[in-house]
């Protein structure tokens, strides 16, 4: 029961805070701290009181405790995510307040279960280790089919109500067994209460024309106009016009054809990371005789691509349900372009920016491909360290970088920055545009602006000293997402 909800409580906690391991870290922090609280009051209580009624009082208000869960969350995190206390602060001040009571009481059920069941002195270490070993083999179970099975099946919010309501119902049989019917009738009271309270998915907002849960995100579409955008877990991910398919919306979209200009014969293509579909889908259209491979970890995501965003269906287009590292490891085809598109604000999945991943990455790209990654970070100041240490270890495997930050030169302000990497010989600002305006004049590149884009080429220095090479054995990147 508990670990079960422990998983549930990520994906509860995500849209708001996101799935990084500040996330995660508060919440083993908290049950445990919890769960050592509540082992210490369950044993007091139960010396005190060494009857089977109080007991099965104790599990019935573990259970109303988590019912409300996750209709009191989006007001709690959302007051907490508006205030700001940090990325460390703010995720264990959400855990705390929505989890520690209820870890608390389900914690003290252990301890009193033993001295209910012990007879004798002699009899109490037998009692508590199988006790705790049925509580262990159902905390495994309750794990495993609440990551396999029942997030992408129920969503989050009918799995706490079901914990919470599975709990209350074993409380109440019990109290009818016991024949303790003052206790059952407002307990039952109660518990209708409770779940009638709380009934209904979280609010998303009135917006929202889609919402799942999946094993790896909270998934939500939301319809303005004729703007259609999807978000994964709280990160904007994709934008879409509906009556203008190729409208930009996003427009870091845009910037990655430039890496066009550095290899503008390009048959092959792969994108590690689909979100909407909007920049497969553009490229696809623009060149016609280009293949596209297409690497997303989440099946969810290319249904949500498929059926909102209008992804389309044809041989030209290739879609892999896989994480883009293993697929990278298993795959033996090689591309003249290869975008990563797999980048959060401040969380990102650390092993598709260490120095070992890129170096994967260029083993996969013909002589004069070029890889065009998007990043969200900022060119200086304190938010600017994990963008610093990204280029720092890109820089470490391909030879000519080149940095396109989508809203210019904004002085430590967070950002689409598009970096372009080759192995082919280092360009200067004269030739990139010049190259530019070819790929314009010659009708190859449509994209609008496309020479105003290429013009935010950044020129300026930057600092890597005081940032880590990023590998698979050392990459701190939510501690370099967070300001010093």
């Amino acid at each position: 029961m508990l670990l079960a909800l422990e998983i549930v409580a990520s994906r509860i906690v995500a849209p708001y805070f996101g799935n990084s391991i500040y996330v995660w870290g508060s919440l083993i922090g908290v049950f445990l701290a919890a769960l050592s609280l509540g082992y210490l009051g369950g044993g007091r209580i139960a010396t005190r009181w060494p009857t089977a009624g109080p007991f099965l009082i104790l599990v019935l208000a573990g259970g109303m405790a988590i019912v409300p869960i996750p209709r009191v969350a989006s007001f709690i995190l959302a007051a907490i995510t508006q205030h700001d206390y940090g990325p460390r602060a703010n995720a264990l001040l959400g855990c705390t307040a929505l989890f520690f009571l209820p870890c608390v009481l389900l914690g003290a059920i252990s301890p009193y279960a033993v001295r209910l069941k012990t007879e004798t002195v002699e009899g109490v270490g037998k009692v508590a280790g199988t006790l705790y070993a049925l509580s262990t083999l159902g905390s495994i179970v309750g794990t495993l089919v609440a990551a396999f099975f029942l997030i992408p099946a129920l969503g989050v919010t009918t799995i706490v109500r079901l914990l919470g309501a599975i709990e209350m119902s074993l409380a109440l049989l019990g109290l009818l067994w016991l024949r303790y019917r003052r206790f059952v009738a407002g307990g039952l009271v109660l518990a209708i209460l409770a779940l009638n309270m709380t009934w209904g998915e979280r609010p998303d907002g009135p917006t929202v024309i889609f919402a799942k849960d999946t094993i790896y995100h909270r998934i939500t579409v939301d319809e303005d106009g004729s703007y259609r955008y999807l978000r994964l877990d709280r990160y904007w991910q994709s934008g879409w016009d509906v009556q203008a398919p190729l409208r930009t919306v996003f427009p870091y979209t845009d910037y990655l054809h430039l890496a066009l200009i550095f290899n503008h014969n390009l048959r092959r293509a792969l994108f590690i990371g689909l979100g909407g579909g909007i920049a497969p889908s553009r490229f696809l259209h623009d060149y016609p005789h280009m293949q596209i491979d297409v690497v997303e970890l989440d099946p969810a995501v290319v249904d949500v691509a498929r059926k909102f965003f209008a992804l389309p269906s044809t041989s030209r287009l290739r879609v892999y349900t896989q994480d883009g590292r293993l697929w990278l490891r298993r795959t033996p085809n090689r591309y003249d372009l290869i975008v990563l598109d797999a980048y959060l604000i401040d969380t990102i999945p650390f092993h598709l920016a260490t120095k070992e991943f890129y170096a994967e990455l260029a083993t996969h790209l013909v002589p004069g491909g070029v890889v065009a990654s998007n990043v969200i970070g900022a060119l200086k100041g304190p938010r600017s360290r994990l963008f610093r240490s990204i280029y720092k270890t890109f820089t470490s495997v391909f030879p000519s970088v080149y940095v396109f930050p989508v809203e210019g030169d904004a002085e430590g302000a967070l950002q689409n920055i598009i970096m372009v990497g080759t192995y082919m010989p280092h360009l200067n600002r004269r030739e990139i545009m010049a190259r530019a305006a070819d790929l314009e004049r010659s009708g190859i590149v449509g994209v609008p602006g496309y020479g105003l884009d290429a013009a935010t080429i950044y020129s300026g220095y930057i600092d890597i000293k005081d940032v880590p090479i990023l590998t698979d054995d050392y990459a701190p990147a939510e501690l370099l997402s967070s300001p010093p």
